[in-house]
């Protein structure tokens, strides 16, 4: 793909509106694209170039704006986008790159005003992996500098500028190509929550006052729930029981805002965070849950998900079990439980009876079932799920503990994500790459 090193925005305009008329014309033809300068004309180019059509029915040409401090279309470090199917992740030598479903990629490097090399290099100085994938060239530059914008995913260092403002959409985005049955951003209260798959599962806040806002890592909003009566209520669907289609994955951001809790379980170990089990029996399903600071089964701030039979009782979960210290109030963190019951590790006993396994990621890091024994197996507590017609709480489970701090962008998928896809959310959203490791306790 050829094209100049530098373009200004009024040719940019003009060759962008060109992609479209000749792609209606049926003109092969194209205009030169242009490689470097305003990154968002860049890719409005590449759109408007694969989507003329699309484009032409909204009778909308491309707007070529210019972001101070980071390039806020420029997209995320390390990846490549294109219109048509959702992209998957391949590895790289020197980082991480994401791959275009079709179409050709857009080049995400370029420099960001006022310091550091933003949309390619990481803020703050360091090189960020390149290489070519899919059909585009992945951003790659070397921060220098006061640190650049973040490349337009995560708020700018105390040494940097603004983050630029396309962060939000590239994760949003990410999520949604990999086709969840519900995604929300949690962050309307106190109006309806819509369910941004536009499966409408829309949900409602409960409880006296609304949840306040806060900033996720790559400066867009969640909300801050008070820790005593606060919550998100979703309405059941089969999408969200894990036996509709043997696999289930939910996902979320949290920030504990205390790492003991003021309104937990009643026995001062923990709180549920999430949940489909609002009742109890007869209609209980899974959870998220996360231990005090000090609780008398020694679980320091274990993060866990658990698995139940209709009755509720004694759950089969998966524990993410962090060394003394690592979990920090005030933290962000990317968790990811995910349910099957299609297979097992080959150490579950009596899987005839109760087969499946669960599994759970931290920022990215899977625990080790290995290290766990009959942990992590349907079969340790013979929990065969089934689907009922619990609502989908977020911030508490059953209305009797509830998490004090923030959620935002809870998904729930009706099949498993691979790890690549977990770490690239997690990229998205931080602008770093997983690190860390799990044994009996796990740490980044």
């Amino acid at each position: 793909m050829s094209g100049d090193a530098s373009v200004s925005l009024t040719d940019c305009k003009r060759r962008a509106t060109g992609v479209t008329r000749r792609w209606v014309m049926g003109e092969k033809n194209w205009p030169a694209v242009p490689r470097r300068g305003h990154m968002a004309c860049v890719r409005a180019f590449n759109l408007a170039r694969a989507l003329g059509w699309a484009l032409l029915s909204l009778g909308t040409a491309p707007s070529c704006a210019s972001h101070p401090n980071g390039t806020a279309s420029g997209g995320t470090t390390n990846s490549s986008s294109a219109a048509g199917a959702s992209g998957t992740k391949a590895e790289g030598s020197a980082g991480t790159s994401t791959t275009a479903g079709s179409g050709s990629g857009t080049s995400r490097s370029g420099s960001g005003g006022g310091g550091g090399t933003s949309g390619g290099g990481t803020s703050g100085g360091g090189t960020s992996g390149g290489g070519t994938s899919g059909g585009g060239t992945s951003g790659s530059g070397s921060g220098s500098g006061g640190g650049g914008g973040g490349g337009g995913n995560v708020a700018g260092t105390a040494h940097g500028g603004d983050a630029g403002n396309d962060g939000g959409r590239d994760y949003d985005s990410a999520v949604l190509a990999d086709e969840p049955a519900g995604f929300w951003a949690v962050n309307r209260a106190p109006d309806k929550e819509l369910d941004l798959t536009g499966h409408d599962h829309d949900g409602a806040y409960r409880g006296k006052g609304t949840p306040t806002p806060a900033t996720l890592p790559n400066g867009d909003l969640a909300l801050a729930f008070d820790g005593a009566e606060q919550y998100l209520a979703i309405p059941s669907s089969p999408s969200f029981s894990i036996p509709t289609t043997g696999d289930l994955t939910w996902e979320a951001w949290i920030r504990p805002d205390v790492l003991q809790f003021p309104n937990d379980d009643g026995t001062g170990s923990y709180v549920d965070w999430l949940g489909k089990c609002e009742e109890y029996g007869p209609t209980c399903e899974w959870e998220a849950r996360l231990y005090n600071a000090t609780n008398d089964q020694d679980r320091v701030n274990r993060f866990s998900a658990y698995a139940f039979n209709p009755g509720a009782g004694l759950g089969s979960g998966a524990d993410w079990q962090p060394a003394t210290g690592v979990i920090q109030a005030g933290d962000w963190y990317h968790v990811v439980g995910q349910y099957t019951t299609l297979h097992e590790p080959s150490d579950c006993a009596d899987t005839d009876s109760a087969p499946g396994s669960i599994d759970i990621w931290l920022n990215g890091v899977k625990w080790d079932h290995g290290s766990h024994g009959q942990t992590g197996c349907m079969s340790q507590y013979d929990v065969v799920p089934e689907a009922n017609d619990s609502a989908v709480n977020v911030a508490t489970m059953a209305k009797d503990s509830f998490f004090k701090g923030a959620i935002g962008k809870l998904a729930v998928y009706g099949h498993a994500l691979t790890q690549a896809q977990i770490d690239n959310h997690y990229t998205l959203m931080t602008g770093k790459q997983p690190s860390g490791s799990c044994g009996n306790t796990c740490r980044f």
